[in-house]
């Protein structure tokens, strides 16, 4: 079963997403939240993206506009509710802070 990964901090300045992508298994759920959003700018986005599809990295909307933070067409733009949703649909849900 799926575990979705709330990854709140950039990794500019933290190992929060590194940490998230040693442990991340092909049938995870990636969702980029608050400062977490810089991460789009990441090179560990690409890293990710090879252990999971990117139909499975996502990142809160107004978040992302908050921070002015260009979205790729390939990452999917979701709402506070959609997030609820997820976090029924998985087995675990780990916040990365």
């Amino acid at each position: 079963m799926a575990t979705l990964h709330l990854v709140r901090k950039s990794a500019f300045n933290s190992q929060e997403l590194l940490q998230c992508c040693q442990v991340l298994t092909s049938l995870d759920i990636l969702i980029l939240i608050d400062d977490g959003c810089y991460n789009l700018n990441h090179d560990l986005l690409a890293d990710i993206k090879e252990i999971i599809s990117v139909k499975h990295i996502k990142v809160i909307k107004h978040h992302a506009a908050a921070r002015g933070q260009y979205v790729p067409k390939d990452i999917e733009r979701i709402s506070m509710s959609d997030l609820v949703s997820l976090t029924f649909e998985t087995e675990n849900v780990i916040t990365w802070q």
